[in-house]
């Protein structure tokens, strides 16, 4: 099991997790605009390509323009109201680390240590879910040894990475 206790964030955490959610709040926007643009003209050029075609016999129904208009505008309304719902409900964490203001320290322990010579970086592997290295100073590769425990903190909703002590 390992030890894990709870702090307060610091100023610059809070503002770490505030970017995120701005961040990922433009894109987001940004995404859900550009496929609201391209539906649309798909709508339409569907329906006036649907609208110009003919039937070939009296048994194929003829194409109601208004119907379709219905189930597009319908369809339009789910897809915007799910996206919208999953903005929420993946910003929340974000909020509730906001308002908690709350960070997790969590003793990891060290599985390996690596130097990586492409970008002259130290790193430590670790074994825990969603994290599984950290890049760490010079100095705290060489202060630190494999197997030894390492203290990583979180937010403490959305398990974000804030650092390493």
């Amino acid at each position: 099991m390992l030890a894990s206790y709870e702090e307060p964030m610091t100023e610059r955490e809070k503002q770490y997790i505030s970017a995120l959610l701005d961040a990922e709040s433009i894109g987001y926007f940004k995404t859900l605009r550009l496929i609201g643009i391209i539906g649309a003209v798909l709508v339409v050029v569907v329906g006036l390509l649907a609208s110009l075609a003919k039937p070939e016999n009296e048994l194929e129904k003829k194409f109601s323009l208004p119907q379709y208009i219905f189930a597009s505008a319908c369809f339009f309304i789910l897809i915007y109201s799910l996206a919208i719902y999953g903005k929420k409900r993946f910003s929340r964490k974000y909020k509730d680390d906001l308002k908690d203001g709350r960070k997790l320290i969590i003793g990891i322990p060290i599985q390996q240590k690596q130097f990586v010579s492409q970008n002259n970086t130290f790193h430590f592997h670790l074994n825990f879910p969603g994290l599984l290295s950290i890049e760490v100073s010079q100095d705290d590769f060489m202060a630190f040894q494999a197997g030894e425990i390492v203290s990583v903190e979180f937010a403490k909703h959305s398990m974000t990475y804030l650092g390493y002590f």
